[in-house]
């Protein structure tokens, strides 16, 4: 059986895009709301929602839940006039707009009193809310179950040229906070945050590592290196110069106490071996004020790649996924508290991610012995190994992936950085082939 889905039975303590809005979104309301009817307007989107308005149902039904049980979610959307009406004189009611916009879930609350009676309503129908809310989360396999799906096999590879040399490790994501990614580069040289215009990529920010660490006195022979990006601050390192955390801007902040690495949901460092020319142990917090002890348990004690994420599947339960390369060559995967062993070798680049948003893991890889070639890897229903999905060559050997949130169509995005370019791939979107009646009915 696929391991993902037996595991997606357990609820998680974690929530996917739609449970994370509808807790932000609640959270400031306060207790007027417990005794209310929550009715959500039609969905808007910037995209084709085929299952728009279930989405939206399933977001009331989640806010409706968040205010606690006397709470109700109305079965239809509706639009304010009516929804005022649906609540009646006895009920608060809690009008929700829910919107797929820019790669985003978004939603805005407003709190309307009971109305007295009938001719208050037809007097006022717009009156002013008495509270107000608003969250937004990324898009993932909870919101894209309801949208266009997306295809893995129809990929589409935008191509850039950039100017760092030996690029390391890469990261990506929104650090400064302006709802675009930066991609970062990690080189032996220095640390390059940039983004991709047109067909070149710009580094709008750049610090060389002489000015951020001194040499190592036991660098590796051949060096390995790490990056990740949260909002409002930079992680990069090298076995030549260790780990720093730097701001927005490349400023300095603090040396770390390993190689950072995404651990999923926070940065986590990495403890390098140099005897062993790989990475020792399971991950740590990378400040040294910070409680001892490992971060997350790995599927292998030694390792020279390390890729992990938090993913949510098509019901929006998230499930942990660490995958790891052996200095051998072994991949080996932990997904929650199960443990895999993928049939053969594998080259030293590792990213994991879900990059059809079809609620299963992507392990994405690289061809072994050359690394010149990207291997995107996923279980197929009923079995218990990853099978290749997608495999695009390169011309030259790949230095670094790493994965993005969704961007402004929605769609996640693998970079690739493979000699002197940058990769930028993306699943593309595909209408779904209507249902016949026959098929519709079950007949």
């Amino acid at each position: 059986m696929l391991p993902w889905i037996l595991l997606a039975s357990a609820v998680d303590a974690k929530g996917g895009a739609v449970e994370t809005v509808a807790a932000e979104a609640t959270r400031s309301l306060g207790g007027s709301t417990a005794q209310s009817v929550v009715v959500s307007a039609p969905l808007e989107s910037d995209k084709p929602a085929p299952r728009g308005d279930d989405l939206a149902l399933r977001l009331a039904s989640r806010v409706a839940a968040r205010l606690g049980s006397l709470a109700r979610a109305h079965p239809q959307t509706a639009p304010l006039g009516a929804a005022r009406a649906i609540a009646g004189r006895t009920r608060t009611l809690v009008y929700l707009r829910g919107e797929v916009a820019r790669g985003d879930l978004r939603a805005t609350v407003d709190v309307y009193p009971p109305a007295a009676n009938v001719w208050d309503r037809v007097r006022d129908p717009s009156a002013s809310p008495v509270g107000h809310a608003s969250a937004s989360a990324k898009i993932d396999a909870g919101v894209r179950a309801f949208l266009t799906p997306l295809a893995l096999d129809r990929a589409t590879v935008g191509r850039a040229r950039h100017d760092e040399g030996d690029v390391l490790a890469a990261a990506c994501g929104d650090v400064d906070g302006d709802g675009r990614d930066e991609i970062l580069l990690v080189s032996r040289a220095r640390v390059a945050l940039g983004r991709v215009a047109g067909e070149k990529f710009v580094a709008e920010r750049a610090l060389a590592w002489g000015k951020l660490a001194t040499v190592l006195p036991v660098p590796m022979r051949e060096p390995l290196a790490g990056a990740a990006l949260s909002r409002d601050a930079v992680y990069a390192g090298t076995t030549d110069r260790g780990g720093v955390e730097l701001g927005p801007d490349l400023a300095f902040r603090v040396a770390l106490v390993g190689i950072p690495v995404d651990g999923g949901d926070e940065a986590v460092c990495l403890r390098p071996e140099p005897a062993a020319g790989a990475f020792d142990g399971a991950p740590v917090a990378c400040l040294r004020a910070a409680a001892p002890g490992p971060k997350m348990a790995v599927p292998a004690p030694r390792f020279d790649a390390f890729a992990a994420a938090s993913l949510p599947d098509a019901n929006g339960r998230v499930r942990g996924i660490v995958a790891v390369r052996e200095p051998s060559g072994k991949l080996r995967l932990k997904v929650d508290d199960a443990t895999i062993a993928p049939e053969g070798l594998f080259g030293a680049q590792l990213a994991v991610g879900d990059l059809d948003q079809d609620g299963v893991p992507d392990i994405v890889t690289t061809a072994e012995g050359t690394d010149d070639a990207v291997r995107v890897l996923g279980f197929a229903p009923g079995a218990a190994q990853p099978i290749d999905r997608a495999r695009l060559p390169a011309p030259s050997r790949v230095h670094a992936l790493a994965m993005c949130p969704p961007d402004d169509g929605g769609q996640p995005v693998l970079v690739v950085v493979t000699g002197d370019e940058v990769w930028q791939m993306r699943a593309t979107p595909v209408p779904a082939v209507p249902a016949t009646p026959g098929e519709r009915t079950g007949r």
